[in-house]
Formats: C-alpha cells, sequence, structure tokens
C-alpha cells in the first residue's frame, strides 16, 4: 500500500512568537523563559490523510531544553488540510551549564537569539478505513529572535512589564522529519 499510495510527509510552518521572557537568573545559573508561538501544519497529499497521536512541543536553544514539553491536542489532518496550534511554552528558572550561559551573553550582545521550537510525536497515514503503522515525527523550527534594543545589554532579551511581550513574524518552513 505505501509503495503505491507513495505519502508525503506534513508540511509545518512557523508563523510567528511572541517573547515574554528569556531572561538569565539567580546569578546566571538560571534561564527563564516564556514564549507563545503559532505554528500551522499542511497535509499536501492528494489522497493520503495524516494522523496525529502524542504530540508535543518545546523550545531549546542550543541544543538545551528550555521550556517543558507542551501538549498539542493530537487528531486526523484531511488531504489538502491546515491545522494550527498556539501554544504557551515555559521554562521557569531551568538549570542551564555555563558555557550556555557564556552564550547568551554573546547572542545578547550581538542582538539576536536563536530559538528551535520543537514538535515531536507520532504520525499515522490514512486511506479510508487502512490506516498505517505509527511512524516518529520530527519537527525543528528555527526562530531568530532580535533584541528589541538592538543589542540589549543585562541579563534578557525583551524588559517585559504589565504582560507584554515582544512578537516576532516569521513565515518559514520548519524540517521535518518521519522516521520507522
Amino acid at each position: 500500500m505505501w509503495a503505491v499510495l507513495r505519502p508525503k510527509k506534513p508540511t509545518f510552518l512557523l508563523q510567528d512568537a511572541t517573547l515574554y521572557a528569556f531572561n538569565l537568573t539567580n546569578s546566571n545559573l538560571f534561564l527563564t523563559t516564556t514564549l507563545q508561538v503559532t505554528l500551522s501544519s499542511r497535509n499536501p497529499n492528494r489522497r493520503v490523510g495524516v494522523d496525529y497521536t502524542r504530540l508535543g512541543i518545546y523550545a531549546s536553544y542550543r541544543n538545551q531544553q528550555i521550556t517543558l514539553a507542551t501538549e498539542l491536542p493530537q487528531g486526523y489532518l484531511g488531504t489538502k488540510d491546515v491545522t494550527m496550534w498556539s501554544p504557551f511554552l515555559y521554562g521557569e528558572t531551568v538549570p542551564v551549564s555555563p558555557n550556555l550561559v557564556q552564550a547568551v551573553g554573546q547572542d545578547l550582545a550581538a542582538g539576536v537569539v536563536i530559538v528551535n521550537v520543537k514538535v515531536y510525536g507520532r504520525v499515522r497515514w490514512k486511506v479510508g478505513s487502512w490506516l498505517s503503522g505509527k511512524y516518529h515525527l520530527a519537527v525543528n523550527c528555527p526562530a531568530y529572535l532580535r533584541s528589541a534594543a538592538g543589542g540589549g545589554g543585562g541579563g534578557g532579551l525583551v524588559a517585559v512589564g504589565g504582560g507584554a511581550g515582544v512578537k516576532y513574524q516569521f513565515d518559514h518552513g520548519c524540517n521535518v522529519e518521519v522516521s520507522a
């Protein structure tokens, strides 16, 4: 069935991110991050549906997870359909390595921080009543966050007051990998 249908993997698009906090705290040993992202997924197939199960999303910085994983709703994505999620990602006083502390300082001084939004889970393809086996889904969406001050000093990317954040508009595809 697989060879006949040749299903394509779903596409993901990071549309925007609102950054509420990205700050080193407690003698620069902990990183606090609060971020809301808008992410969409599209099924590019004309005859094959996509079934998502156990989806999770988190943010990482230089290959270190900096927020807790947030569960995304599972569901079915019909042919050529699009679905959208806007989860909050929280990481309160996450311990970071000394190398990461130095990297945060350098990136803040340069005025840009690259945070990777990662989605993981399981995916199956569906045609009529036929449902494929489960496959691993790994998605990586880089988000280029510029400092509001254009080089920002201090320990944070944005100064947050009264719940306001800085919204970054994107519109670029994400790297999607599907494996057995």
